[in-house]
């Protein structure tokens, strides 16, 4: 039951032609910004939670077991604020603390049960009538009542969890509005008539209704997104302003060609976050000039803001100034000491030095973010090119095959394993690390 659900969650990102997952340092920290309090009024342990970013334009969020959330980057440049978000995550966080997840699947067993149960009868009233179409009959009437159990148990989930999510947002002092509008917006993008039976989630419209009911209190006509000034510094940017920049970055990245005119005539953003968005379109667009120009004067503007000077460093490495883009990353981990990704960007950026000085640094910093990361394949490649370059063979074949792992090419990493075997000593901790290895690979074959 367990491959068919995995195969069943992999079935829904490949299905929703999802370009795959977006890591970055400004989105994942605002995120845990957002959730954070949200999550203490779920009594979730937020630590735990684990923020997943796929490059859809769906609009769209889901959970899975070990308190995985998935977002879509369509949801994200889609709010209008970051309170929609907070609603969307909320709604979620309804689902973790239900245990969704758990019950669904023991009703996906059941399903199959009644499936099941109604192809053997529809054979045997084939046999019995000898009407070959019998059996398709009864099957398919099976089939069809497992999944209107499905649905119905779906939407009673779909509305628990509407319910846990107003109350956690109440709890953590946040405005229903945003969810409201939110679930307005779904319902305009509806271009069908909605029939309550075929729907794994209750209608729209009365989630908008149990929505409105739960916002009661609140004016949403007249609602604007109030500044969070508690101990925020003049300098220092609000949730909300954080939450413009993400979605500007977004449409620099995924669309850059139409940028411009996404944001010329777009209300929402203010000059610097248009500015934003045109330095990343440019950038991408091969016009560095322009593109480094713009990140130039945010810069002068924000000087601590250290994704300004995150994308201008990745802009100059990418484009061949290396010693100017290490600059601009050691700016940028002075401000983040701690940021896993970060110290991943810069490792990378000190591998073009040939220096031991730059190479030492470089397996400092993957070492650094290998604890907050250790399942990061871009880690351990980079990881890999810096023990080789070290001559370091053993640690290099270890760290190539854990890549290797990750990627899902379990024949390779085997591969790296059997010759890193042939120079490591059999007492040493790298040599259990490549045991524990080899046998999460041999128990994913089982």
């Amino acid at each position: 039951m367990k491959k068919f659900l995995l195969l069943l969650f992999f079935l829904l990102l490949t299905t929703s032609k999802a370009s795959g997952f977006i890591r970055d340092s400004e989105i994942e920290n605002l995120i845990k910004e957002i959730v954070s309090p949200i999550a203490d009024a779920a009594d979730q342990n937020k630590e735990k939670l684990q923020i997943y970013i796929i490059n859809d334009k769906k609009i769209n969020a889901f959970v899975t077991p070990g308190q995985k959330i998935f977002i879509f980057t369509g949801l994200i440049t889609n709010s209008d604020n970051s309170n929609a978000l907070e609603g969307v995550i909320a709604h979620e966080l309804g689902h973790i603390t239900g245990r969704h997840h758990v019950k669904i699947y023991e009703r996906l067993k059941k399903a199959r049960t009644v499936t099941l149960v109604g192809a053997i009868l529809g054979g045997a009233a084939s046999i019995l009538t000898r009407d070959p179409n019998a059996a398709a009959a009864i099957a398919g009437g099976a089939q069809s009542t497992a999944t209107s159990s499905l649905l119905s148990f779906s939407r009673v989930q779909e509305g628990a969890a509407d319910q846990a999510g107003f109350s956690f947002l109440k709890k953590s002092g946040k405005s229903l509005c945003g969810i409201i509008g939110f679930l307005e917006l779904l319902n305009s993008k509806q271009s069908f008539q909605e029939n309550a039976y075929n729907q794994s989630h209750p209608l729209t419209r009365e989630r908008i209704r149990d929505a409105k009911h739960a916002a009661k209190n609140e004016n949403c006509e007249k609602n604007i997104i109030r500044k969070q000034l508690n101990d925020i510094k003049p300098s220092e940017l609000t949730i909300e302003e954080k939450y413009r920049f993400v979605q500007a970055k977004l449409l620099g990245f995924t669309d850059p060609e139409n940028t411009l005119d996404a944001i010329e005539n777009n209300k929402k953003f203010d000059e610097d976050q248009k500015k934003y968005a045109l330095a990343i379109a440019n950038y991408k667009v091969f016009n560095l000039k322009k593109g480094n120009s713009l990140i130039n004067e945010l810069i002068k503007k924000y000087p601590n803001n250290p994704y300004f000077y995150e994308l201008k460093a990745q802009m100059l490495r990418e484009n061949g100034f290396i010693k100017d883009s290490l600059n601009n990353y050691f700016i940028v981990k002075k401000i983040l000491p701690n940021d896993a990704l970060i110290q991943i960007e810069l490792a990378q950026t000190l591998l073009n030095f040939e220096s031991d000085k730059a190479l030492n640094q470089s397996i400092e910093n993957l070492t650094k973010a290998k604890k907050r990361e250790s399942e990061n394949n871009k880690l351990w490649y980079l990881l890999s090119v810096a023990y080789g370059k070290n001559n370091q063979m053993d640690k290099s074949r270890y760290a190539s095959a854990y890549s290797a792992y990750l990627k899902g090419d379990d024949e390779t990493a085997i591969n790296f394993i059997r010759r890193a075997k042939k120079i490591t000593s059999r007492d040493s901790v790298l040599w259990a690390e490549l045991i524990d290895l080899e046998n999460k690979i041999n128990l994913k074959k089982k």
